[in-house]
């Protein structure tokens, strides 16, 4: 009688286990609904905006300004990043809560590659896609290339992309203090040539609609490079690079000219 039980209190054990599981369980899902009500019930007390410079600043605070002291249940997190992402200079934003009573816009900005004069004279900034963007409402200082026709004329949106995709292309191809050297992107719309100016020279890539022109500036790179050390480089006025694998300098009329000429690369 003994042995049997026993076995009915080994039996037993597995039930008061289970129960006392359930009621933990039961426990931690009431906690977390009381956790979720004082959340939901707390109000906005700071807005931190990450990511933000002159660009969007006044923008983005201005989209987000309104959410302070509202209920974190009256805030939708989704239609709070569409609302910043709409802002012509901000590339992407993720909005999250931070803390128990603060908000954090997370901003990743259009960066600026280029300027383009507008129309009426008005200089604007070019981002990495060719998009031409609004006038910006801080003062913001950007050491970028202007992009302009020759004679004066405004370049069309296709001619401002294809300028900013070969630009896109420089900065991949050229050293960076070679790269950084550039001031202008200038554009003849009769021959659908380009020409670039930097601080001491002006290249001529030849036609930008070509392969041609990317060619060309990986022949400056490597001339830049070699040869650069060798040649007074000071004095050349013009870069010529519209043939595949060689280079002809032109030379200012400072420079004797003993030997003038070409240079292959």
């Amino acid at each position: 009688m003994a042995k049997r039980a026993r076995q009915l209190d080994v039996t037993g054990k597995p039930e008061r286990r289970t129960s006392g599981l359930m009621i933990c369980l039961l426990g931690l899902l009431f906690l977390s609904f009381m956790a979720t009500q004082w959340k939901d019930r707390q109000r906005i007390a700071d807005v931190d905006v990450v990511g933000a410079t002159g660009l969007s600043r006044l923008s983005v605070q201005r989209a987000v300004d309104s959410l302070r002291y509202r209920r974190a249940k009256s805030i939708t997190l989704a239609s709070i990043r569409q609302s910043v992402e709409q802002i012509p200079y901000v590339r992407k934003a993720s909005v999250y809560f931070s803390g128990v009573n603060g908000l954090c816009v997370d901003v990743v900005e259009r960066l600026p590659v280029a300027h383009v004069l507008h129309a009426g004279g008005v200089l604007r900034y070019v981002d990495d896609q060719g998009t031409v963007l609004p006038v910006v409402q801080e003062r913001t200082a950007h050491n970028v290339p202007m992009l302009h026709g020759t004679n004066g004329y405004v370049l069309s949106e296709s001619e401002v992309r294809s300028l900013t995709s070969l630009l896109n292309r420089a900065a991949r191809a050229l050293d960076p203090r070679l790269y950084q050297s550039i001031s202008e992107l200038t554009y003849d719309r009769r021959s659908r040539t380009v020409d670039v100016i930097t601080d001491d020279a002006t290249w001529h890539l030849g036609s930008i609609g070509s392969d041609r022109a990317t060619e060309a500036l990986a022949d400056m790179n490597v001339f830049w490079k070699d040869a650069s050390a060798s040649l007074r480089l000071a004095h050349v006025r013009e870069v010529d690079l519209r043939w595949r694998n060689q280079i002809v300098l032109r030379y200012s009329a400072e420079r004797p000219q003993t030997s003038s000429g070409g240079a292959r690369v």
